[in-house]
């Protein structure tokens, strides 16, 4: 859809509103986004779709959506990984999905009963990383890695930590410090916000 207008329109109508090339938010809870298809499995927060998102396949077609925003989902998904090959396949080649999930140094990425993973940027180990942004694959390191690799079109465009809400002025203050609170504090740096491109063609072929 060209613009909110337009689906706001689609959803008073009541017709279907999964499209194809539409931005998807997953797991949106009580945050809704204007422009994206708001999606969560419990219907109490009025989502746009209902989808349990443990099920699979979800419920889009292949190669027909461009931007994904998961912000705090994956860490609640039975199998975290079938999620992100999920999202390759339905992803559009070019097409981004923006993730973000607790930190592994914060407290509540394994003390919430409903946090059933703790993921950190290591747990993309063997996806292709752009410019080094993340980290830098190293082949014949880990064997299963190795297997892994190229499986998935997707490729790590962008990493961060963010700090806190008390500590975000040393992002331009004091990177140094911060970067070695970050190596070394708890509860200094709140999540994680990673980007992947998916590559190739429709197909996943390069």
């Amino acid at each position: 859809m060209d613009n909110y207008k337009e689906y706001e329109e689609v959803v008073k109508s009541g017709e279907p509103i999964i499209t194809i090339g539409d931005n998807l938010n997953l797991g949106c809870g009580y945050s809704k986004m204007r422009g994206f298809i708001n999606v969560d499995k419990y219907d109490v927060c009025k989502p746009d779709v209902v989808c349990d998102m443990d099920e699979y396949p979800w419920p889009w077609p292949d190669n027909s959506i461009d931007h994904i925003f998961a912000s705090h989902i994956f860490e609640h998904l039975e199998d975290w990984w079938a999620g992100i090959k999920e999202c390759a396949r339905i992803l559009k080649p070019g097409g981004t999905v923006h993730i973000r999930i607790p930190d592994e140094s914060e407290s509540s990425a394994g003390t919430y009963r409903d946090h059933l993973h703790i993921i950190s940027i290591y747990s993309f180990y063997g996806l292709k990383d752009r410019d080094n942004c993340a980290f830098t694959w190293r082949r014949n390191v880990n064997a299963w890695a190795t297997m892994e690799y190229g499986t998935i079109p997707l490729v790590i465009t962008s990493h961060c930590q963010v700090p806190h809400l008390q500590y975000q002025w040393m992002v331009k203050w004091c990177p140094r410090l911060m970067r070695f609170c970050a190596d070394h504090m708890r509860n200094f740096i709140h999540e994680q916000r990673i980007e992947l491109e998916k590559v190739g063609d429709e197909n996943g072929r390069d």
